[in-house]
C-alpha cells in the first residue's frame, strides 16, 4: 500500500487521486472506506452465486440449534458458551456447505415445484389437522410462528432443503453394488475362523537386576529434560455467584405465604386425574356423527351405534397415546374438550373430556424453605447484577484481586502451585477450575499478580491471578534418586517382562512348544471360543477390539502376543484355521452385503459430488462479518 502509495506522487494525477482519497477520509471516515473494501460480499457472511447468508440469518440458525438443544438439555446453553465451545463457528461451516449446494442448483437451474413444496407440506405431521389429517392452515401459521418464522421464510427454507436434498440423492440414485464387489464382501463377513488362547503372567519372568547408584546417575543425566518439573503457578481466584448473596437478603413470612397462595395450584399440586368417555365406532362416518353430538353436549351413553363405550380416569403419564394425552390433558383443556375420530385398530375412536379431579396440594409447612430459597435467590441476584457492576469497576480502576474482593464482599481461594493440568507437585488434582479450562492456560500467559479476563460460567464469575510463579527445574540428583531408582526398576521390569513374552511366543511359532504345552508351564490352561466366529458375528459374541483384531488381521497357524491392560497379563493367541464361507452362507449374506457396499459406493459418491460443487461454484465468506457477529455476542453478555 505504501509503495502504490509513493508511485502515486510522482505524477501529477497520481496527486489529484490521492488527494481525493484523503479527502474521502475527512468527510467519511476512515471506518468507513475500508469496511466499504472489506465487506465486498456486503452484508453476507458467506455467499455462493445469488445465495447468500447474512448475520440475522446466521442469528436465527443459532436461535434454532440452541432451542433445540435446551429443550433436552439438564443445564441451558447460553450464545456466549456457544461461542466459547466453538458452536458458532460449527454452525457457520454447516450454513457455508448449504448455501454452496443452494449456489450451486440455482447456477444449473434446479428449484422445486410449486406441487413438491405443497406435498412437502402436507406430509409434515405438525401441520396437520388431528380429526381430518390433513393440512391446517391455521395450525401451519401457529407453528410456524412459535419457531419465529413467517410464512414466506418457511416456504422458501422448505424449497432449499428440496433442493439439498434432490443434489444429494441424485448422486446415488442409480447406483448399484456390482457382483464382483459383492461377493467380496460377503466373503470377507462370511470367512470363519477358530481361534485359542491363554493368559501369561510375565511378572514371573526372572527377576532384573536393582540399579546400581552408577545407573541412577547415568539415566540421571541422559533424561534430565524429561526429569524437570514443570512450571507451577500458586493461584488466587475469585469466584462470584448469586450464592454469595443469598445470606445478604430477608425473606418474610407473609412474603412466602403470599407466594404459596398465589401459586399453589401451579407449583405444588400433584399430578391432576381426569376422567373421559372413550367410544369406538365401525366406520369412520359413524364417529364423526357421534363427534358432533358429543360436542353439543349428549351423554356419551346416549349415543347409539358405537361399539363399545367406556369412562377411563388416568393421570397423564399413563397415557402411551401422545395425540390422545395432548386432547384431554394439554394446556387449558377443560371439560367437554374432544378427540377424534382417529382409526384405531380397525375401529374409529372418538373421546370427550368428562371431568377434571385436581391433585392434592402439599401444605405451606412443607414448601416454605423451598419458596423462601427461591425468592432469596431472586433477590440476590439483584445485588450480584450490583456486584457485577462494582466489580467491572474495580477492574478498570486497575485494583488487584484481594481489593476487589474486599469492594464486593466475597472471598479469595488461594491455591497451591500448580502446573497447566491443575496437578499439584505430590500429585493431587485441583478441581476447582475445572469448568473453566480457558482459566489455567490464561492464568500461565500472566505476568505475576495480574487479573484474568472475566470468566462467566456456570451463573458465577470468575477471575484468576498468578500469586507465585515456580519456574520449571530438574531436581537435584540427590532429591529425586528414590523417584529415579523407581523408574529404572519399572523399565526394566517391563523390559523383562516384554522379553520372556516374546520368548515364549517364538518357541511356539518354531514348534518348540505346542499352545497347549506353553499353557501348562504358565500353570494355566488354554481357552476357546465356543464356535469359529466370523467377522459378521464377532461383536455380538462380545470379542474384545483387540482380540478382533488379532483373530482377523492374521493367517492361519499365527502366533501373536496381546497385553491385556492389566498389569503384566498378555494374551498369547494362535489363529487355528481360517475357512471360507460355503455356498448356501454366501447366498444368504448377498443382500445385506450388496447393501452394505452399495452403501459405501453412494457415500464415495455423494462426497465425490460435493468437491465438483465446492468446485463448480465460487464461495465468497466474510471473515470480519463473522468476527462482528461474534463481538455482537460478547458484548450482549
Amino acid at each position: 500500500m505504501l509503495a502504490l502509495m509513493k508511485k502515486l506522487t510522482r505524477s501529477p494525477l497520481g496527486k489529484l487521486v490521492l488527494m481525493i482519497v484523503v479527502v474521502g477520509m475527512a468527510l467519511w471516515g476512515v471506518d468507513q472506506i475500508f469496511s466499504q473494501v472489506r465487506s465486498g460480499l456486503g452484508a453476507n457472511i458467506v455467499s455462493a452465486g445469488t445465495r447468500g447468508l447474512d448475520p440475522a440469518d446466521l442469528d436465527f440458525r443459532v436461535e434454532t440449534v440452541l432451542r433445540n438443544i435446551n429443550a433436552t438439555a439438564e443445564r441451558p446453553m447460553s450464545k456466549s458458551e456457544a461461542l466459547e465451545e466453538g458452536l458458532i463457528d460449527q454452525i457457520v461451516e454447516v450454513e457455508k456447505a448449504r448455501i454452496t449446494r443452494l449456489g450451486y442448483g440455482e447456477s444449473i437451474g434446479i428449484s422445486p415445484s410449486p406441487k413438491a413444496v405443497v406435498e412437502e407440506m402436507n406430509n409434515i405431521p405438525a401441520f396437520q389437522n388431528p380429526l381430518t389429517g390433513e393440512l391446517d392452515a391455521a395450525i401451519f401459521r401457529d407453528r410456524i410462528a412459535q419457531l419465529g418464522m413467517t410464512p414466506a421464510q418457511f416456504e422458501r427454507q422448505l424449497q432449499d432443503d428440496i433442493l439439498i436434498r434432490a443434489l444429494s440423492r441424485a448422486a446415488g440414485s442409480a447406483v448399484y453394488a456390482p457382483d464382483i464387489l459383492s461377493n467380496i464382501q460377503a466373503n470377507y463377513l462370511g470367512e470363519t475362523r477358530e481361534v485359542a488362547w491363554f493368559l501369561y503372567d510375565a511378572s514371573k519372568a526372572p527377576a532384573p537386576a536393582a540399579p546400581t547408584d552408577a545407573d541412577i546417575k547415568a539415566y540421571y543425566d541422559e533424561h534430565i529434560e524429561r526429569l524437570k518439573h514443570p512450571e507451577r503457578r500458586a493461584l488466587d481466584v475469585l469466584r462470584m455467584s448469586t450464592d454469595d448473596f443469598t445470606g445478604k437478603v430477608e425473606v418474610t413470612d407473609q412474603e412466602v405465604a403470599t407466594v404459596y397462595e398465589a401459586t399453589k395450584s401451579e407449583r405444588f399440586a400433584a399430578p391432576d386425574q381426569r376422567t373421559y368417555a372413550e367410544l369406538m365406532f365401525p366406520s369412520r362416518d359413524a364417529a364423526r356423527t357421534a363427534f358432533g353430538l358429543l360436542a353439543g353436549g349428549a351423554d356419551p351413553n346416549s349415543v347409539t351405534g358405537a361399539n363399545s363405550i367406556q369412562m377411563r380416569t388416568a393421570r397423564a403419564e399413563e397415557l402411551s397415546d401422545t395425540t390422545l394425552r395432548d386432547a384431554m390433558f394439554g394446556p387449558g383443556k377443560q371439560s367437554g374438550a374432544m378427540f377424534g375420530p382417529r382409526e384405531v385398530n380397525g375401529q374409529w375412536m372418538v373421546a370427550r373430556l368428562i371431568s377434571v379431579q385436581p391433585g392434592a396440594v402439599k401444605p405451606l409447612e412443607e414448601v416454605g424453605e423451598e419458596i423462601r430459597l427461591g425468592l432469596a435467590r431472586e433477590r440476590a441476584q439483584l445485588l450480584f447484577s450490583a456486584a457485577l457492576d462494582t466489580l467491572d469497576e474495580a477492574l478498570s480502576a486497575g485494583h488487584d484481586l484481594h481489593q476487589i474482593a474486599e469492594d464486593i464482599g466475597v472471598p479469595v481461594f488461594s491455591l497451591a502451585p500448580i502446573d497447566q493440568n491443575g496437578m499439584t507437585a505430590d500429585g493431587q488434582r485441583i478441581s476447582m477450575l475445572a469448568d473453566v479450562p480457558e482459566a489455567l492456560p490464561q492464568a500461565f500467559r500472566l505476568p505475576q499478580n495480574e487479573i484474568s479476563s472475566r470468566f462467566d460460567v456456570s451463573s458465577s464469575v470468575v477471575l484468576v491471578s498468578p500469586r507465585r510463579i515456580v519456574p520449571a527445574a530438574t531436581p537435584e540428583l540427590e532429591v529425586i534418586k528414590e523417584r529415579v531408582r523407581a523408574m529404572i526398576v519399572a523399565e526394566r521390569a517391563a523390559n523383562a517382562a516384554q522379553a520372556a513374552v516374546d520368548a515364549l511366543t517364538d518357541r511356539i511359532r518354531s514348534g518348540a512348544l505346542t499352545l497347549e504345552a506353553a499353557a501348562a508351564q504358565a500353570g494355566t490352561e488354554v481357552d476357546r471360543l465356543p464356535e469359529p466366529v466370523s467377522r459378521a458375528n464377532a461383536q455380538a459374541m462380545g470379542i474384545p477390539g483387540p482380540l478382533m483384531q488379532a483373530t482377523f488381521n492374521n493367517p492361519a497357524g499365527s502366533v501373536i502376543s496381546l497385553p491385556t491392560g492389566n498389569g503384566s497379563m498378555f494374551a498369547i493367541l494362535k489363529v487355528l484355521t481360517v475357512t471360507p464361507p460355503s455356498a448356501d452362507v454366501l447366498a444368504s449374506m448377498s443382500a445385506a452385503s450388496s447393501a452394505d457396499v452399495t452403501n459405501s459406493l453412494v457415500s464415495d459418491l455423494e462426497t465425490a459430488v460435493d468437491d465438483e460443487i465446492r468446485r463448480a461454484v465460487k464461495v465468497r465468506e466474510n471473515a470480519a462479518a463473522v468476527a462482528a457477529y461474534k463481538r455482537t455476542i460478547t458484548a450482549a453478555q
